[in-house]
């Protein structure tokens, strides 16, 4: 009698689980299609009103890519006899309309801040849903290194918008050598060295090591721009080295030490694009270009 009242236990402990799972599914492929729709809203508008190239290509690029999976996202949840929503959550809808009413650096300023901000949090949402076998999973595991490459475009983005407005053109001569006086010889509070990014490991929120700063790329104008990291291999040999955005990474402090973290994962990095040194051009090229 107890076998079997055993076995009426587990079956019904298997079936809540399996209904607790399929709500979670139902709530994460919701999710989904409305964060899709919201995303080919704002990239329509990027391309209309976006001051930059770069962020009108962005643009297209999230119509693309999100149109896409939109259609798997659709598919799935039909399958699974759900209903899809045909409009963004009023959140996002509402910051559309308030972007809608800007254009131009004003646009691209604000554009890049709400990407940065809604990819980390679709990226939380996939990561989530990531976890098993089944088709969902599949799915989020499938879109995660797409909402990691928006990320990095939009951080990359974010990060020239900010330099763009730190650098302002002195009304004169007197007030240019001021301010190159002032330059030389002193040091901004709280500076970091080169030393603390090259050649550092990096981890991820969890303190896994993710990977190794091979290299630090600058613009023209000083900023740096992107790091090169190595992501796998053993001792440096068959590592993939990937671009990041610099904007991306934090300089925490643990026990006295310093060390660098950044809000992706492994998998994340290992999916990327892959890059390769020219050492005659002197320049990092895409593995795919090599030669």
């Amino acid at each position: 009698m107890f076998k079997y009242s055993t076995i009426a236990a587990a079956l019904i402990m298997f079936g809540s689980t399996s209904a607790a799972l399929a709500k979670s599914d139902n709530s994460f492929l919701t999710d989904a299609i409305q964060i899709n729709l919201a995303e080919i809203a704002v990239g329509d508008l990027a391309q209309k009103n976006g001051g930059s190239d770069d962020v009108k290509a962005f643009g297209k690029m999230l119509v693309e890519d999100h149109t896409a999976s939109n259609q798997k996202a659709i598919s799935l949840a039909q399958a699974n006899g759900i209903t899809p929503p045909n409009e963004p959550k009023p959140a996002d809808k509402e910051a559309q309309q308030s972007l809608a009413k800007l254009s131009g650096p004003e646009f691209d300023r604000d554009f890049s801040k709400a990407m940065v901000k809604g990819h980390k949090e679709a990226i939380g949402k996939f990561e989530a849903a990531s976890k098993g076998d089944d088709d969902v999973a599949k799915f989020a595991q499938e879109t995660l290194p797409t909402l990691q490459k928006h990320l990095e475009q939009a951080q990359s983005i974010a990060g020239k918008e900010t330099a763009a407005q730190d650098i302002q053109p002195p009304p004169s001569d007197k007030v240019s050598k001021a301010r190159s006086t002032e330059m030389i010889g002193t040091l901004p509070g709280g500076a970091l060295p080169i030393s603390e990014y090259y050649k550092q490991s990096v981890y991820d929120n969890s303190d896994h090591k993710i990977g190794d700063v091979n290299d630090l790329l600058f613009e023209k104008n000083g900023k740096i721009e992107a790091v090169i990291v190595g992501v796998g291999g053993f001792l440096g040999m068959g590592e993939k080295n990937v671009a990041v955005a610099f904007t991306s990474l934090k300089v925490a402090e643990k026990n006295g030490s310093r060390y660098l973290v950044v809000e992706t994962t492994k998998e994340a990095l290992q999916a990327a694009p892959g890059y390769v040194y020219d050492s005659e051009k002197k320049v990092w090229l895409p593995a795919t270009k090599q030669g």
